[in-house]
């Protein structure tokens, strides 16, 4: 069975939803149509990311989430044709948010269930627009529209941030017309997180017992982590004795060796660090060590010897 830490960040979310299926222009009949159509967009300016539980993005999560932007229309004079469009700002026209090292994908939909706002066209497509008709005097539309961030892209946690342009035309018999245009600003944060497992925790262990066998001769054990994570890893190793194994009725201790990846720590005074880059990638990292005691020099003091030694990742 295996093990995981999760260290996330972030707060709690609040979720809405509308329907922006086609525009439902509304109109006020009693007012008069006076002057040509004129037409008013606005957009909520920004998203927040939060994600399913409030912590932002997770590159480890499978679980679907959606922040809602509301979309506007006012509109007043004669009657017209109108149309909502929008296309990504990212680089090379991507919908994608820029990281420290690497970019995150985004979609702007209709519906949770798509199909997506987004188009590489100026003037979008048959099925990306949102288009509706105003009549007479006074009228307006509103929707909802909602940014999507795809799971499974494993990113480095940090900030990302990008962009979209949403447009909105008037359609008419000389062609659509540009009225209007907002940014939607989109700032996704990327929670640092590892995953760590081993064989000797199973699922909601976080201690165990290593017996070294009998002393009086040279003893070795091997304990392997495997290490996912999206960030620099910090691994801290503190020994409760200084690095020696105590004996249970107060006789001199045994000092014992830790080595990980074949490099010795020194667990006298102070807790003893060892630093993880980055990966790049989501392919775990494997951390082996190997606790050993040497040959004694005559034969030490019956009786048990044991230490506690506390290992701690931390993603940073």
């Amino acid at each position: 069975m295996n093990r995981k830490f999760l260290i996330p960040t972030m707060a709690a979310i609040m979720l809405s939803s509308a329907n922006s299926a086609p525009a439902a222009a509304q109109n006020d009949a009693l007012a008069p149509a006076e002057g040509p159509c004129e037409m008013e967009l606005s957009v909520d300016n920004s998203v927040d990311w939060r994600g399913p539980y409030g912590r932002g993005y997770e590159v480890f999560g499978n679980d679907e989430s959606f922040e809602t932007v509301n979309i506007s229309v006012r509109k007043e004079g004669q009657p017209c044709d109108f149309f909502l469009t929008a296309t990504a700002n990212g680089a090379g026209g991507q919908a994608s948010l820029e990281g420290p090292d690497s970019r995150l994908s985004f979609d702007v939909l209709k519906t949770t269930n798509g199909p997506s706002f987004l188009s590489s066209d100026l003037f979008g497509s048959q099925l990306s627009r949102i288009e509706g008709k105003f009549g007479s005097g006074r009228g307006g539309y509103s929707g909802a529209l909602f940014v999507s961030i795809p799971t499974g892209q494993f990113v480095r946690g940090g900030k990302f941030t990008g962009q979209a342009l949403i447009r909105l035309f008037r359609d008419g018999v000389n062609g659509p017309e540009l009225v209007s245009e907002a940014p939607l600003a989109i700032l996704a944060p990327v929670a640092s997180v590892l995953e760590v497992r081993s064989d000797l925790f199973p699922e909601g262990v976080r201690e165990t017992g290593i017996d070294l066998g009998d002393l009086s001769v040279a003893s070795r054990r091997n304990v392997d982590f495997e290490i996912s994570s999206n960030a620099d890893i910090s691994l801290t190793f503190q020994s409760a004795n200084n690095g020696k194994l105590a004996h249970n009725a107060g006789g001199p201790g045994i000092v014992y060796n830790l080595m990980l990846r074949g490099e010795q720590l020194d667990l006298a005074g102070q807790p003893a660090t060892h630093q993880l880059a980055y990966s790049g990638n989501n392919q775990s990292q494997s951390v082996p060590l190997e606790i050993s005691v040497p040959a004694p020099h005559g034969l030490p003091a019956a009786g048990q010897y044991n230490d506690t030694l506390t290992v701690t990742f931390t993603a940073e």
